[in-house]
């Protein structure tokens, strides 16, 4: 490496926060544009973007998600979407959840579904928002700068997406040659290299909480903890009456169908220490160093259990940012409770 060029190092989970928390489009006191996005989110999800804005929309309680986003499908030669997204900086893998929860919010099962969003600003009681109204990111700029930056990580996020085959960029009537941003097609999440179908809205699938996107965990959870947090959601679909009574588990075999890496994995203690999960240890298992006595002579006899979760629903109704702020800053006794035993 050459000299005075530093490895790049992520900020601290708690910077991360901070910064969603104090992100703006307006001076000093104006609110805050986690509380702007959520109330946006919300009200499309109870107006479906009807251009009255006062028509309910479908106010769809689950989110649902094509399996094939998530689990590598046998014979494959490519990992799922999710995996090949959980690298990506910025926004891609939130974009893409963000698409599919606007979708299932203003169009029916098997129906075709069509992104109006555009970059341009749009009177303040438009029932449908600029890109920039229902995206929360980092922006780290001045006020007058941070809808302009925001912008420009939404149009980079767009542009992964349609490397990964999960959206369409249409040409640019105007320039020949280029492609119009505002003009967008959803893909298939279980779109790959050699099929792309149109997105139509499943009936079923992985589901997932509209709270999810209405509280903002969306954007306010790393990519990694989406990534385990859908993967539960997965194993939840796969096993409910195991998720019910004990908790789903994850085994190294499960982890290979996912296509993510085992650090990735590791989230799981941070969606534990949120309050988005409930984890049951082996009980045998030591709660601060995480070892299981006389391990080899267990395991042999098929004595050694797996971590178990479970998937807390109504945690997810609480708003995200301020939720983590306080875990992290300011941790209630349940909080310090769930962060001993890790």
């Amino acid at each position: 490496m050459p000299p005075g060029r530093p490895w790049a190092a992520r900020p601290p989970r708690a910077i991360i926060n901070d910064r969603l928390l104090s992100a703006c489009d307006g001076p000093e006191g104006s609110t805050p544009l986690h509380e702007e996005v959520r109330q946006n989110l919300e009200h499309l999800w109870q107006y479906g973007g009807n251009r009255d804005a006062k028509t309910p929309g479908r106010r769809p309680e689950w989110i649902f998600i094509r399996p094939d986003f998530l689990l590598q499908q046998p014979g494959a030669d490519y990992a799922p979407a999710l995996a090949r997204l959980v690298p990506a900086k910025g926004l891609p893998l939130r974009l893409e959840l963000l698409m599919l929860f606007d979708a299932q919010c203003r169009y029916r099962p098997g129906e075709r579904a069509r992104i109006d969003r555009t970059f341009e600003d749009v009177e303040s009681n438009a029932p449908i928002k600029s890109w920039q109204k229902v995206v929360l990111s980092d922006t780290s700029s001045d006020y007058r700068e941070a809808g302009a930056l925001r912008g420009r990580q939404i149009k980079e996020a767009l542009r992964v997406l349609d490397k990964q085959h999960l959206v369409a960029i249409g040409p640019d009537k105007s320039r020949p040659g280029r492609r119009d941003l505002n003009r967008i097609m959803l893909l298939s999440e279980a779109s790959t290299p050699v099929s792309r179908p149109k997105y139509t809205v499943p009936e079923g699938g992985v589901y997932v909480s509209r709270h999810f996107f209405t509280s903002l965990w969306v954007f306010a959870l790393t990519n990694t903890e989406i990534a385990v947090f859908l993967a539960l959601s997965a194993r939840r679909r796969a096993f409910p009456l195991a998720h019910t009574a004990s908790g789903v588990f994850v085994l190294q075999k499960h982890r290979r169908q996912f296509g993510l890496k085992d650090n990735t994995w590791r989230s799981q203690r941070a969606l534990h220490h949120y309050g988005l999960v409930n984890r049951v240890h082996d009980k045998e298992r030591d709660p601060q160093t995480g070892r299981i006595p006389d391990y080899g002579t267990r395991w042999k006899k098929n004595e050694v259990m797996p971590t178990r979760f479970t998937i807390i629903d109504s945690a997810l109704e609480q708003p995200a940012v301020p939720t983590i702020d306080r875990v992290l800053n300011n941790p209630t006794p349940e909080d310090q409770w769930r962060q001993w035993f890790t």
